[in-house]
């Protein structure tokens, strides 16, 4: 690595230069951004994300040239951390992404400890990068767009529930929070959550509650934008699964919304998921885009590391 560049951990005071930085990036590689200040405010606020703790930031000069995002995930069983690193283009070349690699490396102590990044396919330089140091592609995040919702049948169980818009985050957090630990432990992206985190979590996000008897059955989180709108997540309590429940929530939101050619929603759906990319279908959403999810151990990490010295 270049003698001028040093690696530091991320500061408050660093916002507006990696908004820059994911500006300049995007002009090579589109899908990494760019980003909103409100966003990455938003983004370091999430629980996993602790503010930013194991953020780390590469300079050169005094300015701001890499960026590698690093949370531990908190999976029940295990743990496992997760990496972005973007580099600035005019600084490519010159090892700063392996000199943030390291630093992250450094932050843990087992080599069992599994790492994960998404890279799409169409980012040259994500997909080298994770190919040189062997990390082993174990899903993809599949990308819909809904422009034309579907009405779903419409069950008896489902016809029961009743779906609204909450803003009593506190009355729900701890229902959502169980019924998402429930639902997404499979995952490869879950992350366990506690009451307080989910309340946190909830405070950055639209909510929307599907009840049965008085009991908390289903949620789904939005985040609505000028022209369009995300389905965070979206799940049903796995005792109350396979009843039509979940596609007459989604279905309410999405005609909530008006969504439509001008204002589309969108969402992410695991490859490994083939129920819920049906159930989607179902409803009005195509696939737009694919970005691969590679993992591998910090211990195979260090050795493949070893190369590159």
């Amino acid at each position: 690595m270049d003698d001028s560049i040093t690696i530091r951990p991320l500061r408050e005071t660093d916002a507006e230069a990696v908004v820059a930085l994911y500006g300049k990036a995007a002009t090579v590689e589109p899908r990494l951004g760019p980003i909103t200040l409100p966003q990455w405010h938003q983004f370091l606020k999430l629980p996993q994300n602790r503010g930013g703790r194991d953020f780390r930031v590469a300079e050169h000069n005094g300015r701001l040239v890499g960026l590698a995002e690093s949370s531990l995930r908190d999976q029940g069983a295990h743990h496992s951390r997760f990496l972005k690193i973007v580099v600035a283009p005019e600084a490519r070349r010159r090892r700063v992404a392996l000199a943030l690699f390291d630093d992250v490396l450094a932050i843990d102590s087992a080599d069992a400890l599994a790492m994960q990044t998404l890279v799409s396919p169409d980012w040259p330089a994500g997909t080298a990068f994770v190919s040189a140091f062997g990390f082993a592609r174990i899903e993809s995040e599949i990308g819909m767009k809904c422009v034309e919702p579907l009405q779903p049948a419409r069950t008896l169980a489902a016809a029961r529930a009743s779906i609204e818009r909450t803003s009593d985050i506190t009355a729900c957090a701890a229902a959502i929070a169980h019924i998402h630990n429930a639902a997404y432990a499979s995952d490869a992206a879950f992350r366990l959550y506690s009451p307080e985190e989910m309340a946190q979590l909830l405070t950055e996000s639209e909510v929307w509650i599907a009840s049965e008897d008085g009991q908390v059955s289903g949620f789904c989180l939005t985040e609505p934008e000028q022209n369009s709108m995300w389905i965070e997540s979206v799940a049903v309590d796995p005792a109350r699964q396979g009843r039509g429940l979940g596609q007459l929530l989604v279905y309410h939101v999405l005609t909530a919304h008006e969504v439509s050619i001008e204002h589309p929603c969108w969402l992410n759906v695991s490859s490994k998921n083939p129920a819920a990319l049906k159930i989607y279908r179902r409803l009005g959403f195509r696939p737009q885009h694919e970005t691969c999810r590679f993992s591998a151990t910090r211990g195979e990490l260090l050795a493949a590391r070893q190369r590159f010295n």
